[in-house]
């Protein structure tokens, strides 16, 4: 019905255009919104809001912060994209109750579909104001941001914390004024949607600063880019915003390792992350729109939590640093006094959920493979990716030769980055691949990627990270982006830009053997994935049974007999699938028949 009212302007689908996220733009200047809506209450007038920008970690962070208020007792609307499996998923309510709160609950189908039937002739009037189908058409974005507005109004949320869609300065969601911003929050920018958002990281962060209001609080999360991280202090300075702090200057974070859990129930991450959060002095002087930074605005100094989170890896301490300097913001009083104590700023970090980002499950038995699944789909979140997985499960590639294919005469060839054929539904080939090398000798942990992107990517430079995990085999795959393949990457694309990364590989990488496929479809990527993983278990338990055994051999007594058992190697490692490429690629897997009931809680 929602795209029915936009007569289906959806640019998720089509494609963003050019330059749209910035504030040249002609088509994306925000007077849509706000008339749109006007038509409909102005619900955002009602609201008070956390809004959240940035390339990398902004859902995540979303998610943190909607978690630690469910866990101080506050009623928060969460309103993040894209979906997974339904549009519904980007509409949802952070309750109070359970151990830090709540899972975020998606809007019901049958509100939402009464929502739009009651707003539908304001709608209508709207869509047809703006020229229906014209540069100037309502899209599809613009009214589910509308509607989520309308939602949290209604149900007389706490708070409302909005991620941004696209940039910042032009979003959908930028619509709130000072008086109902309680603090704008900037996650890592990196080189993302560069086009639709003007070509450069200085045009990217210039952009994301939009958000900013005068005299309200700007949090920034740690910038990669120093060059990203001064555009924002100077925009932060030219809008007013007060006081800006840094999160690493208002927190510390340090990891003490990750934590299998094999055994974890359906819906929930099998792995999880200590870290120790380390909350700094606050400076003696507030920021105020010089672009200086201060610290938490908390008044608390030297203290120090312990948490368990299992939103995890390297890349997130970013975010967890973020959140916290957020919650550290919105607790003085510049960020609106709110009731954040430490103890539900460390439940809710413990709670804080979102699928796609470094999740985890083992599918069930002895022999069964771990299954990762992240959403990466820039360099910087591909590298992060296979930073996690190097922190969770060890990494180094086996010893030994390449299995054969699964249910092939095992045929393989040390060729160096021979070509993959895309004319078939599957097609193989075995190359002599380089990594950088980061440790030495074996590891019980083969990897098997699966991967599938859209078109508008930088594939060379993900697979170019990817390669970091050394896998065993590689199979590439399509999946439907926001509902067609029209935006979907080749799979044969995908493997070409894999082959001509192995050849351009720089002097001094380890080399390593790795299988490439081409899959028509995820479920069939990774049924294969799978199976290579068998064959390679099998191979390895075969070598283990032929080497170990032969000290019984010779009589001698039953005690001998009797310890050989206890001398035999262990069983092999089950490895790790990893569904990775795009948030998409996670959704299609999500549907896997093999996946879906682990992952429902």
């Amino acid at each position: 019905m929602l795209d029915d009212l936009v007569n289906g302007v959806n640019y998720e689908r089509s494609g963003i255009p050019a330059a749209a996220g910035t504030s040249a733009s002609s088509r994306f200047d925000l007077g849509r919104m706000h008339r749109l809506l006007e038509a409909l209450g102005s619900p955002h007038l009602a609201l008070k809001a956390v809004h959240v920008a940035g390339s990398k970690g902004k859902g995540s962070t979303v998610s943190m912060l909607a978690s630690c208020f469910a866990a101080a007792g506050y009623r928060a609307g969460v309103y993040t994209s894209p979906h997974l499996l339904a549009l519904e998923e980007r509409i949802a309510l952070a309750m109070p109750g359970g151990a830090g709160g709540r899972r975020p609950r998606p809007i019901p189908a049958d509100d939402l579909a009464f929502l739009l039937r009651r707003h539908a002739d304001a709608i209508r009037a709207r869509v047809a104001a703006e020229g229906p189908g014209g540069p100037g058409a309502l899209s599809h974005f613009e009214l589910t941001t509308a509607m989520a507005l309308r939602y949290f109004a209604d149900c007389r949320v706490d708070v409302a914390v909005v991620e941004t869609g696209l940039g910042g300065v032009t979003d959908a969601t930028n619509v709130f004024p000072p008086p109902n911003l309680q603090a704008a929050v900037i996650t890592g920018l990196g080189l993302e949607h560069v086009e639709a958002l003007g070509g450069s990281l200085r045009s990217i962060a210039t952009a994301k600063a939009g958000i900013a209001r005068p005299g309200r609080p700007l949090v920034l999360g740690p910038q990669p880019y120093p060059e990203a991280a001064e555009v924002l202090r100077a925009e932060a300075a030219r809008l007013g915003a007060a006081p800006v702090v840094r999160a690493e200057q208002s927190v510390r974070v340090r990891s003490h390792g990750m934590l299998l859990d094999p055994s974890a129930p359906p819906g929930r991450q099998a792995v999880r992350e200590r870290l120790t959060l380390e909350l700094l002095p606050e400076p003696s002087s507030n920021s105020s729109n010089s672009g200086s930074s201060s610290g938490s605005g908390s008044g608390s100094s030297g203290r120090t939590l312990e948490v368990t989170v299992g939103l995890v890896g390297p890349h997130q301490a970013a975010n967890v640093a973020t959140a916290v300097a957020a919650v550290r913001v919105l607790r003085g009083p510049a960020g609106g006094g709110w009731a954040l104590p430490n103890e539900a700023l460390a439940e809710g970090l413990a709670a804080a959920y979102l699928p796609g980002r470094f999740q985890v499950l083992k599918l069930p038995g002895a022999a069964g493979p771990y299954v990762v699944l992240d959403g990466a789909h820039t360099a910087d979140s591909a590298a992060a990716l296979v930073a996690s997985l190097q922190a969770a499960f060890p990494l180094q590639p086996q010893a030994g030769p390449t299995p054969p294919a699964a249910g092939s005469s095992g045929n393989t060839s040390t060729s160096t980055s021979t070509s993959t054929s895309t004319s078939s539904s599957t097609s193989t080939s075995t190359s002599t691949s380089s990594t950088p090398s980061t440790s030495s000798g074996g590891s019980s942990c083969p990897v098997a990627l699966v991967l599938a992107m859209a078109d508008d990517k930088d594939h060379r430079a993900v697979v170019g990270a990817l390669r970091g995990l050394a896998p065993k085999v590689a199979v590439f795959t399509s999946v439907p982006i926001a509902g067609s393949f029209r935006r979907a990457a080749a799979p044969g694309t995908l493997a070409g830009h894999w082959q001509a990364a192995a050849i351009l590989a720089p002097p001094g990488s380890r080399p390593f053997r790795c299988r490439e496929l081409v899959q028509a479809s995820l479920g069939a990527a990774f049924a294969k994935a799978a199976a290579e993983l068998r064959a390679w278990r099998v191979q390895l338990q075969g070598a283990g049974a032929g080497s170990g055994g032969a000290g019984g051999a010779g009589g001698g007594g039953g005690e001998v007999e009797a310890a050989a058992p206890a001398a035999a190697p262990a069983a092999p490692h089950p490895g790790v699938i990893v569904v990775t490429g795009s948030l998409h690629a996670v959704a299609e897997a999500h549907k896997l028949p093999e996946l879906a009931p682990l992952l429902m809680g």
